[in-house]
């Protein structure tokens, strides 16, 4: 089990950053779906058809890395609010990756060997031959 080192805790702090990141940007998705379909239902915009269809099925695909980036699209001449909060939202996970890397190469994390990972000694040197 994890101690309470800084890098423990710091592991659980980005892992809850995580987390209400990916809640918030599931809810920014479904606004954004909804007003598309709103968009389409009040003026018959094609192209807010397109985009909705095309969201959908990004959220399967690209896990939603392409639905975000039609909604920036989308919200761009409508509401500018919306699309920096969509811009300030990928570039808060592309932040909040990073972060995470470094914060699992801290806490002793080896990317070539992750099924021998062991939490009790960070630097994991009895899995290496020198």
């Amino acid at each position: 089990m994890m101690d309470a080192s800084g890098s423990g805790i710091g592991l659980i702090i980005i892992m809850i950053l995580f987390g209400i990141l990916a809640i918030v940007g599931f809810v920014y998705l479904i606004i954004a779906l909804i007003d598309m379909w709103k968009a389409y239902s009040r003026n018959q915009d094609q192209t807010a058809l397109l985009f909705f269809i095309i969201s959908i099925i990004g959220i399967f695909i690209s896990g939603s890395f392409i639905s975000y980036i039609l909604a920036i699209i989308f919200y761009w001449n409508r509401s500018r609010r919306k699309s920096w909060l969509g811009i300030g939202l990928i570039v808060l996970s592309i932040i909040l990756g990073i972060i995470g890397i470094i914060t699992l190469l801290a806490f002793g994390y080896d990317m070539n060997n992750f099924e021998n990972m062991d939490f009790n000694d960070p630097m994991m040197d009895q899995d290496y031959d020198y």
